[in-house]
């Protein structure tokens, strides 16, 4: 099946979003994009496109979309539950090793969100260290602009 992709601008940067058929398949912020100017075919990228634009008008606060997650079981108890985050909402590292069942495993929570391949649908921005900053790895500063965005600033 053939792999179709799109590039969206949005104000902390560009989002490149790929789907396989009518599933999502990874959304990664990205140096540079040119937005697509083909008119997109896929149903589900359109969809992608559509609730990507209604967070950055401030109208959704989590994403409803079909994302295939390809990685070991504890890295997909992390995403899953990560993307059911609101915007504004922030958890440490701790608190998801605790609610997937691993409590001690907040350096693994952090290793999920850095393999995490779903950048905004899976938010790490909002997963934070237990002293309120932003830890990790990952582009800080697209992280501090999403949080930005979402009204938060952290130290």
């Amino acid at each position: 099946m053939t792999i179709e992709s799109f590039a969206a601008r949005t104000p902390v940067g560009a989002l490149v979003i790929q789907a396989r058929g009518d599933e999502l398949i990874a959304a990664d912020f990205v140096v540079s994009a040119r937005p697509a100017r083909a008119t997109l075919r896929n149903p589900v990228l359109r969809e992608a496109r559509a609730q990507v634009r209604a967070y950055f008008a401030r109208r959704l606060r989590s994403f409803d979309l079909p994302l295939v997650f390809a990685g070991t079981p504890f890295q997909v108890a992390v995403w899953t539950l990560v993307s059911e985050l609101e915007t504004g909402e922030l958890v440490s590292y701790s608190d998801v090793a605790r609610a997937v069942g691993s409590p001690r495993a907040h350096r693994g929570v952090a290793a999920a969100m850095a393999r995490s391949p779903f950048d905004l649908f899976i938010p790490a921005h909002r997963v934070i260290g237990a002293d309120g900053t932003i830890k990790g790895a990952g582009s800080n500063s697209i992280r501090r602009r999403l949080l930005k965005f979402e009204g938060i600033t952290l130290r």
